[in-house]
């Protein structure tokens, strides 16, 4: 285990993606947070501000809007593409079979990816969200607490919702095989191929009685996780709960990672 764990940092720190998309995610996070915290320092300077403004506010800095619950954990998907790619460089460039001789053990190789991927996305998540909020703190310290209790809750949720997506991404490219269909579906889905079903259900009529279950799709489900505007009335409600978001979204994680290590073990490489 320990030869699959060194194996895969090795791998993991001397691609050059690795890099770049860390970078992305800490660029396009601390950017976002960062104009979204001068609008609002602005705003109140002009026109002052009231409780209901202040809902939410430090958690939206903190994950780029992700808190809201409408809109996606933009670092989050780009973290994400590095699980892709800790599967896809193996088969698109013919790598698998020269990982495979260098380690005997298939089992070990497959969980010391996910552990290595986990860790970067998981540290990488936690450093954007940290300086986001300290860009927070510069703008709005004046009208609202940044670092409280509530806001320390809301980045480890972000911190867990960025590595289940990692997993879940990395788990599907395993099975697909396909770095590029993997790509495209990581986006295609939660952004358009959910929305289709809200309208459908939405269009048919049979099926306007029966809206409350599209709670549980799964990106939107995972969307939850980090919601902190929404009353949930139990953790499956609707809407559910963060708990209840977390387990629609990490059971999918957790289905598609078996289905990969199960496959792994037994077709050929």
């Amino acid at each position: 285990m320990t030869a699959a764990l060194r194996y895969e940092w090795t791998r993991i720190r001397t691609i050059r993606s690795t890099w770049w998309l860390t970078v992305m995610a800490v660029v396009v996070g601390v950017g976002i947070s960062t104009l979204f915290s001068w609008a609002m320092h602005h705003e109140f300077s002009r026109f002052g501000t009231d409780r209901e403004d202040l809902n939410g506010l430090g958690a939206a800095v903190l994950t780029q809007l992700a808190a809201t619950g409408q809109i996606p954990s933009v670092v989050s998907f780009i973290l994400a593409m590095l699980g892709i790619f800790a599967w896809g460089h193996e088969y698109r460039h013919g790598m698998i079979r020269a990982s495979l001789t260098a380690l005997s053990s298939r089992t070990s190789f497959w969980i010391a990816k996910y552990v290595v991927v986990g860790l970067w996305v998981a540290v990488s998540s936690l450093a954007v969200t940290l300086l986001s909020g300290l860009v927070a703190v510069v703008f709005l310290s004046d009208y609202v607490t940044i670092f409280d209790s509530d806001a320390w809750s809301v980045i480890g949720r972000q911190v867990v919702f960025a590595v289940l997506l990692a997993w879940l991404a990395m788990a599907f490219t395993s099975l697909t095989r396909s770095q590029a269909f993997a790509l495209v579906t990581i986006f295609l889905w939660p952004l358009l191929i959910e929305n289709l079903i809200l309208v459908f259900f939405l269009l048919v009529p049979g099926l306007r009685d029966h809206t409350d279950i599209l709670r549980f799709r799964p990106f939107s489900a995972g969307n939850k996780l980090l919601d902190v505007l929404s009353e949930p009335t139990s953790t499956f409600g609707d809407p559910l709960s963060p708990l209840g978001g977390g387990i629609v979204f990490g059971g999918l994680t957790a289905v598609l990672m078996l289905a990969s290590f199960l496959l792994f073990r037994s077709r050929d490489a």
